[in-house]
């Protein structure tokens, strides 16, 4: 069975064309949690592909950038919190 981790895709392209792109990439490698944000969950080769998808277009108006998400502490919340968890303690909320 693959190991499974988990990223955060986030990206700052000025270019409407190369962000339509990288968009339709990134939806199909995980889900939007912000306008320019995605989380993805991807074997190591998933995000091998992921990530050669990406070069390939080339982008030349901004950045895109991975980071791997880590849930081996305790979720710390800051702010005022309303309603259930939908996260199970996995994520900050600010």
């Amino acid at each position: 069975m693959s190991k499974f981790s988990d990223y955060a895709v986030v990206y700052d392209i000025a270019c409407d064309k190369e962000r339509g792109k990288v968009d339709k990439i990134l939806k199909g490698f995980g889900f939007r949690v912000q306008k320019s944000v995605f989380e993805c969950r991807l074997t190591k080769g998933g995000k091998t592909e992921l990530i050669e998808k990406l070069k390939a277009l080339d982008i030349q108006t901004g950045f895109i950038k991975l980071y791997r998400l880590e849930y081996s502490f305790k979720s710390c919340l800051i702010g005022k919190k309303q309603g259930n968890d939908i996260d199970n303690n996995s994520a900050f909320i600010i």
